[in-house]
């Protein structure tokens, strides 16, 4: 299974460098998964994981899995609802003091997510 991950996070691209990176903040994360979610991709986790006040995180790390034959409904809400939950006012937190705990944060949360697919799936993210 092929799977991709995408990301502005200098930290997880330091940890996998076959990772995709998005030059932007969260929202340009979302954009450009939500793309692959229109072409037939499949989300292997949502986009916003971990709490609610995680949001304002300018780190963001989003795991898609292969080629559909049609637009999976679970990832296309997840990944519309996200951005709409971004667009509603959530502003990132830019404060240089925080970036280095955002970025581990976020780290943290996807090293979470690709253990979860390899225990679900017994294989790793990246290939």
């Amino acid at each position: 299974m092929s799977r991709f991950v995408l990301t502005n996070n200098p930290k997880v691209l330091a940890s996998y460098p076959a990772a995709t990176w998005i030059d932007g903040d969260s929202r340009a994360v979302l954009l450009e998964c939500r793309g692959m979610v229109h072409a037939f991709h499949l989300l292997l986790a949502h986009p916003l994981m971990g709490d609610i006040r995680l949001i304002r995180n300018p780190y963001r790390t989003v795991i898609v899995g292969e080629k559909r034959c049609e637009v999976d409904l679970l990832s296309l809400t997840w990944i519309e609802e996200s951005i709409d939950l971004l667009r509603r006012g959530f502003r990132e937190d830019q404060r240089v003091e925080h970036k280095g705990d955002y970025q581990i944060i976020d780290f943290d949360l996807f090293q979470t997510a690709v253990k979860q697919q390899h225990h679900t799936t017994g294989q790793g993210v990246i290939r």
